[in-house]
């Protein structure tokens, strides 16, 4: 007789040796044997491909307008594998031949939904196109941590840099290093270049509620080539999910909290729109960058890509590029600087082709700057 121990056979099994998933095998077989067990864990596994299948629904017809749609943009979508784990653990315990759902699942979720991107090495630019490193950055500027923000520009070395909560970000270190380049303000923004600058227009955005929101539109010259360049930032969803999130000591005011989430969407999709109108407009190529607070399946997004212009991330990027959520836990966990949302993004029009696009440092801000090469196609 051969002997095996307890830690042996539950390996065997299945279940890794985890005490959990022992206790939920046996409870299953119990309540109604092996075929009771393997139908709920494949009916779970339907529900949980359901799921999976209704979120992505969603992030294709625009889930801004759903309160839950909206609320899972801005939510770490990593934490959508976590079911896929347990039931591939659970159907490696009482039914192993379906256990491929829950897996496909979780690859799905890895993949379009976290948004992730692979795009192939792009070709050197042909004699006569012009070439263009633009990176924009949402810096909640304070003075201490000009350093770290003046490190990070001169690693990357772009010729365009486009800042956003940029407010008197120019009256230290930042305005010595620009000092010598094309430079324009207004409130928030900034726009420096090593290419010259004109027509700056300072264009009102809609907003509900006190208080007015702008972009900045300019152009650029690149030698012969003249390239209208924006300046972006969209309102902010933040009071909307405090909202929801207060919500959890007052269940009954979730209902309100959603309807502010959507109401907050809708004033950002108009946003969206408004820019949108201008863009049709251009004569030109066009490049926008900034904080428009909205991930890449939101409607914001999709109405600017309605508009002409593709994200530069999604054609010249790898990876999942997220660029915000690295500050949101610094106080419960300080260790923990992983950003879960892709909110700041760089676009253009048909004319660019984005051959690499990444992010930057998470040390001098809560969001982390975008950066792209972008090769503007020769006439």
């Amino acid at each position: 007789m051969i002997f095996r121990s307890r830690t042996e056979d539950s390996r065997n099994d299945g279940t890794f040796g985890l005490p959990a998933f022992q206790g939920v095998g046996r409870r299953l077989s119990r309540r109604g044997g092996p075929l009771k067990a393997a139908f709920v864990v494949r009916f779970l596994s339907l529900i949980y491909g359901l799921i999976l299948a209704a979120i992505s629904f969603l992030n294709w017809k625009g889930p801004d307008f759903f309160w839950l749609g909206a609320l899972n943009l801005y939510l770490p979508q990593v934490f959508w594998t976590v079911p896929g784990i347990l039931l591939t653990l659970l159907s490696l315990k009482v039914d192993r031949s379906w256990r491929w759902i829950p897996i496909l699942c979780i690859l799905w979720v890895l993949g379009p939904i976290m948004g992730f991107c692979w795009s192939p090495d792009r070709p050197e630019p042909a004699p006569g196109d012009a070439t263009l490193r633009i990176m924009t950055w949402n810096i909640k500027y304070k003075a201490p941590k000009s350093t770290i923000l003046l490190d990070e520009i001169t690693r990357c070395s772009p010729d365009v840099v486009l800042f956003q909560d940029a407010y008197r970000s120019l009256r230290g270190p930042l305005g010595n290093y620009f000092r010598k380049w094309h430079v324009y303000t207004s409130e928030q923004y900034v726009i420096a270049s090593r290419h010259p600058l004109s027509h700056l227009e300072v264009i009102e955005l809609p907003l509900a509620g006190r208080g007015k929101q702008q972009f900045l539109r300019c152009r650029v010259y690149l030698g012969p080539r003249v390239v209208s360049l924006y300046n972006i930032h969209f309102v902010t969803p933040r009071q909307s999910l405090n909202a929801i999130k207060a919500t959890r000591k007052r269940i009954g005011d979730l209902p309100e909290a959603g309807s502010t989430l959507v109401r907050n969407a809708k004033i950002r999709t108009a946003q969206a729109e408004a820019v949108a109108k201008y863009l049709r407009d251009e004569p030109g190529p066009v490049i926008l960058a900034g904080d428009l607070n909205a991930p890449d399946p939101s409607r914001v997004c999709a109405t600017l890509r309605e508009a002409g212009l593709h994200d530069a991330f999604a054609e010249g990027g790898k990876g999942y590029g997220y660029t915000y959520g690295h500050f949101l836990l610094k106080d419960r966990y300080p260790w923990l600087r992983v950003s879960w949302m892709r909110i700041d993004h760089i676009m253009a029009s048909s004319g660019f082709t984005a051959r690499r696009c990444w992010t930057g440092t998470g040390r001098a801000s809560d969001h982390r700057p975008v950066i792209a090469d972008l090769i503007l196609k020769s006439l």
